[in-house]
């Protein structure tokens, strides 16, 4: 079956969510910073993770700056609900940030890489033109990659999508 990846700002995120009669039982994987509004909380579906970090591509710098990067911790946390998700036979696939351009736009590129190299056909949609975050897509690739396959987890880091070792 067709998984479908939606990639969208938190307000029509929120309001797909709050429409869906019967619940389709999708997959939410939301970037709010610096908390999570109620409305959001309100439409979790069963498989969600609400994730919380800068749109930044740099961890160093984003510390030095007093930014949140995308860390290892967040990436399995992620990745462990995705996958979870995926598992249970979840068809839908939501990723949102502020403006569903950057920060989710990352997140559901690894997914898809992901999903292509395990052989599951699936279509992506985006409200806006993309611009992936490359630390998010990284990050999120290596810890799929990882718990799929623990031996791919070298060094703390694995291969991400268009890398060699």
């Amino acid at each position: 079956m067709t998984k479908k990846i939606l990639v969208l700002p938190h307000r029509r995120a929120i309001e797909r969510l709050g429409q869906l009669n019967p619940p389709s039982n999708p997959c939410w994987i939301a970037v709010f910073r610096p908390s999570v509004p109620a409305s959001a909380k309100a439409v979790k579906p069963r498989h969600f993770a609400f994730l919380e970090f800068d749109d930044v591509t740099d961890e160093k710098q984003a510390r030095d700056f007093g930014l949140l990067p995308f860390d290892e911790a967040q990436a399995f946390y992620a990745a462990e609900v995705l996958l979870q998700a995926l598992q249970e036979g979840v068809k839908e696939f939501i990723f949102s940030c502020d403006a569903g351009i950057s920060r989710s736009a990352g997140l559901a590129e690894a997914f898809a890489c992901f999903l292509k190299e395990m052989g599951f056909p699936f279509e992506k949609e985006h409200l806006h033109p993309p611009n992936p975050n490359p630390l998010a897509r990284q990050r999120l690739y290596q810890a799929l990659k990882a718990l799929k396959d623990p031996g791919s987890f070298v060094n703390g880091s694995s291969v991400g999508p268009g890398q060699t070792p």
